[in-house]
């Protein structure tokens, strides 16, 4: 007879140095969707899993109101370290579809999301516009985690601009990062690098870096900035996606090609 998988409960980083036998508790906002939505209980066993992406089963000892007491029942799996690193820089977009980007970049394995206030973003961050858009791109990629039951918490990165982009884009390239952005009039597609990508580890490359523009495309100029910094521009496919799907789409490519889900 199948069994029920466990609840899936994210406990930040207090997974390191824990052993079997710890006890844990687990509360803040995380603890009262556990005990008040969830409705998870004592005796019920439920598998953690902390940003580094430390995971480990654990038993509830005791459920009170908003928060769940927790035993370890064996020691938590060493953090996760995947090499090359996948970065997605999401442009900014309407109708919600740069938060359905990042929900899916995130169950495809992204490591970390960088929000991008493009010359073409119709919607825009500023002022205390910053932290919420930033806070709620989080509550979308922990949600998904859950979701997926990945190992790991991909980090969510401040929003920049295209001037501070570039900045670190070459500063990224100078320190063995490979970038990709996609781009609909590009002759050369994602897949003529197919070869480069099954060889990124062997080749020192430590991060893959997927930028992924607004609806109405990048600018003239930003594409020209964004290549000056040693960034490549590639063809996704033969359909024009949108920007919720290009990202996540690209990344799933790249994650066969480099091993992931090999």
């Amino acid at each position: 007879m199948p069994t029920t998988p466990p609840g899936f409960l994210i406990l930040d980083d207090a997974l390191a140095g824990a052993r079997e036998g710890d006890a844990l508790l687990l509360a803040g906002e995380e603890g009262r969707h556990a005990a008040k939505v969830a409705r998870i209980g004592a005796g019920e066993r439920v598998l953690l899993t902390d940003a580094p992406g430390r995971q480990v089963l654990a038993e509830v000892t005791a459920a009170r109101k908003e928060q769940l007491d927790l035993r370890l029942l064996a020691d938590p799996s060493p953090a996760v370290q995947r090499l090359p690193r996948l970065t997605l820089v999401q442009a900014l977009a309407t109708g919600g579809r740069d938060e359905q980007a990042v929900e899916s970049a995130t169950e495809l394995g992204a490591d970390r999301l960088v929000p991008w206030i493009a010359q073409r973003s119709v919607s825009v961050w500023r002022g205390e516009k910053l932290a919420k858009g930033r806070a709620k791109w989080e509550g979308t990629v922990r949600a998904a985690v859950k979701q997926c039951r990945r190992p790991g918490i991909p980090e969510v990165a401040e929003a920049v601009t295209t001037t501070r982009l570039v900045e670190d884009l070459r500063e990224r390239a100078a320190d063995s990062a490979l970038v990709l952005v996609l781009h609909e009039q590009e002759s050369v597609s994602l897949m003529t690098l197919a070869e480069e990508l099954r060889g990124a580890s062997e080749a020192g490359v430590e991060e893959i870096v997927v930028v992924v523009g607004p609806e109405g495309g990048i600018d003239e100029t930003e594409l020209d900035a964004l290549r000056g910094t040693g960034a490549r521009s590639v063809l996704l496919g033969p359909e024009v996606l949108r920007s919720s799907t290009a990202g996540p789409a690209a990344l799933a490519v790249i994650s066969a090609l480099v091993g992931r889900w090999g």
